[in-house]
């Protein structure tokens, strides 16, 4: 017997009974005010339903399926009016079932699980009731919805069970059991229908796991999966223990053709998987432009790595980030707070559900983790651990608590604070006192290329400058006519007084940018930045001149270490080191520091002379040396330069 066909607008008539049905339910149960009514609400419903089902298309119902997809695709509307509300852009439909109901659809995975199934799920519904109604196979289709459908409500209901909303659970719960029930149903009746001959082509699947430690790929990756609402955990375990057996299966049916099951069975684990990773890459194409709808709406496009949407601070639940405008400057050695402020809506969300990260840029898009922070969970990464934590003066600080600033913890810090489903960043710059010196080793001028620029710095007490840093030292006066490498890859000097050798005479000053070169193949100075020092640097007084050997004896027996290039160059500008006299750095270098320029001194500006690299055998010069805080050292420390 030919069942009659089926057009689209018939479909539509149950579904769309949803709106007004959820509108008039709201009213009446907000008036009743009582749990018990709203569950015998919700079965007089589904009753209400049936019958439209038998009065309207009860002749379809010789294939129970038909009316199966017709009930679901009540509920798919129901589903997507709660995730619209959820969202803002409709109100007074399901306000009171979703607060005395199932309060767990508010949270992120419940709203996104309510747009797949009022989005895929209900547009699976349609097109299986149009195939059934005009005698067409939707055998695959059906597989495709079995597995996502079971995938979604596994994770949903296990979470709910055995996370944070175990305790709130009320009897709506039991509106689910169906969910339970006609999966294991109707997957038997779909696996019995006849196959339909497959066209398809060999398809490769790439799996790449790109986490170093679980921790660190919770923390980078996917730091919901910490959420207490429990839904990401069992998600993963599934994903361990449901899909993964599949991949080692379906590699067998590949393997050793006849496998007559694999292709049913990778259609139900497509719609799991679509299901579970909606955003990525390789997820059902169909089903993934149905659901880009559901995540524009939501206001959840991916930037990069980072998820970043700014939101205005008059949004419901907005985070809204706060950060120091301009710059806060510290010195090497010292504490400094980078401030840090959030405001959100605090009735919509759980103070434990915020996640504060703070990260380092260290390119335009290239960020290093430097503190986060979830609920009580607190992890310092790299260099940083030991010497951050968060100031947490009241509600809303984010402040990050840097001790001990090194040359390295200079740059730009990125304050992101998230909920479940916003966030929001902030930008603060951390700069240091300091001096910029520029350097070339004994083998002469442009023999360093980047990395060997970078480190000759370190061995002397130094880093790399920034643009920044050196064109601050151009507004105060440095002029150098030797190209250098800066942190970001490029090449660049200060001019303050143009000259023929430097560019011609007739150029105008300023910072002279050759651009990025190549960090291997090009050779350049470079210009390094240090700041304050942890100890002193002096002038060794000797009875006579010593060799680099007897220098560097000298200073041991004095219980200190020949002074660095930085060093020297740090007590010059920030302790007023002045000696007019000749002496060994540890470098092999000879140089003095002059704040105050006077005759036979080297010249009339102020700076740390250089002698170049003379022989380490000759007896011609004294020792400047370096001695750590705390230890006493020959000289008087003063607030005045030491001349002589």
């Amino acid at each position: 017997m030919q069942l009659p066909g089926v057009q689209l607008p018939g479909v539509l008539v149950p579904s769309l009974l949803a709106i007004p049905v959820a509108l008039g339910t709201n009213a009446a149960t907000t008036l009743a005010e009582n749990p018990l009514v709203l569950l015998l609400t919700g079965v007089l419903l589904l009753l209400t339903l049936i019958s439209i089902i038998f009065i309207t298309g009860g002749s379809h119902c010789q294939d129970p399926l038909f009316c199966v997809f017709v009930l679901l695709s009540f509920t798919s509307v129901v589903d997507l009016v709660i995730s619209l509300e959820e969202d803002g852009f409709i109100s007074g439909f399901v306000e009171f079932y979703i607060r005395e109901g199932e309060p767990h659809l508010r949270t992120a995975h419940g709203i996104m699980i309510c747009y797949w199934d009022g989005i895929v799920h209900y547009g699976l519904y349609l097109t299986m009731i149009v195939a059934i109604g005009q005698r067409k196979s939707y055998r695959n289709l059906g597989l495709f919805w079995l597995g996502s459908l079971v995938m979604s409500i596994a994770v949903f209901l296990l979470g709910n069970l055995i996370g944070k909303y175990s305790s709130e659970l009320s009897p709506a719960l039991l509106l689910n059991l169906p969910y339970i029930l006609i999966p294991l149903w109707a997957g038997g009746r779909l696996f019995q229908q006849p196959k339909t001959p497959p066209n398809l082509s060999p398809e490769k699947v790439v799996l790449d796991c790109p986490a170093d430690s679980c921790f660190e790929y919770i923390y980078q990756r996917e730091p919901y999966l910490r959420d207490p609402v429990a839904y990401p955990k069992v998600q993963m375990l599934i994903y361990l223990f449901y899909i993964l057996p599949f991949f080692c299966l379906g590699i067998y049916g590949l393997v050793l053709p006849g496998c007559s099951w694999l292709p049913d069975w990778s259609l139900v684990v497509a719609g799991a998987v679509a299901q579970m990773r909606p955003q990525s890459p390789w997820a059902a194409g169909p089903a993934a432009l149905l659901l880009l709808a559901g995540v524009l709406a939501t206001n959840t496009v991916p930037r990069g790595r980072k998820k970043v949407v700014h939101v205005m601070e008059g949004d419901s639940g907005a985070v809204v980030v706060q950060t120091a405008p301009g710059k806060v400057v510290t010195h090497r050695g010292g504490t400094i707070i980078l401030p840090c402020r959030y405001h959100y809506d605090v009735s919509a969300h759980d103070p434990a559900e915020i996640r504060l990260k703070w990260t380092k840029v260290t390119e335009p898009m290239a960020f290093v983790d430097v503190f986060v922070a979830l609920g009580k969970a607190r992890r310092a990464f790299g260099t940083y651990r030991g010497r951050t934590a968060l100031q947490e003066d009241g509600f809303g600080d984010a402040s990050l608590i840097i001790r001990n600033v090194t040359l390295q913890d200079y740059g730009r810090y990125e304050c992101e604070v998230t909920n479940e489903l916003e966030d929001d960043t902030g930008m603060v710059k951390l700069d240091l006192e300091g001096v910029i010196f520029p350097y070339h080793p004994r083998l002469g001028r442009y023999t360093l290329n980047f990395h060997e620029a970078q480190q000759a710095c370190l061995e002397q007490d130094g880093i790399l400058a920034s643009h920044d840093q050196l064109h601050q030292a151009w507004l105060e006066g440095m002029d150098w006519c030797n190209a250098g490498w800066l942190e970001d890859g490029s090449v660049q000097y200060p001019i303050s007084r143009p000259r023929e050798e430097c560019g011609r005479k007739d150029t105008p000053v300023g910072v002279r940018n050759y651009g990025y070169r190549h960090k291997e193949s090009e050779h350049y100075d470079a210009f390094c930045f240090t700041s304050n020092l942890n100890g002193k640097v002096y002038f060794l007084k000797t009875f006579r001149k010593l060799t680099y050997s007897e220098a560097v004896q000298a200073c041991k027996n004095n219980g200190a270490a020949v002074a660095k290039v930085g060093q020297l160059y740090a007590a010059w500008k920030l302790q007023l080191l002045d000696r007019c006299e000749a002496g060994w750095l540890e470098d092999g270098s000879i140089r003095y520091p002059i704040v105050n320029p006077r005759a036979r001194c080297g010249g009339r500006e102020p700076g740390v002379r250089n002698l170049g690299f003379p022989d380490k055998k000759y007896k011609l010069f004294g020792v400047y040396c370096y001695k750590k805080a705390g230890e006493a050292t020959p000289e008087k420390a003063g607030g005045h330069p030491n001349r002589v």
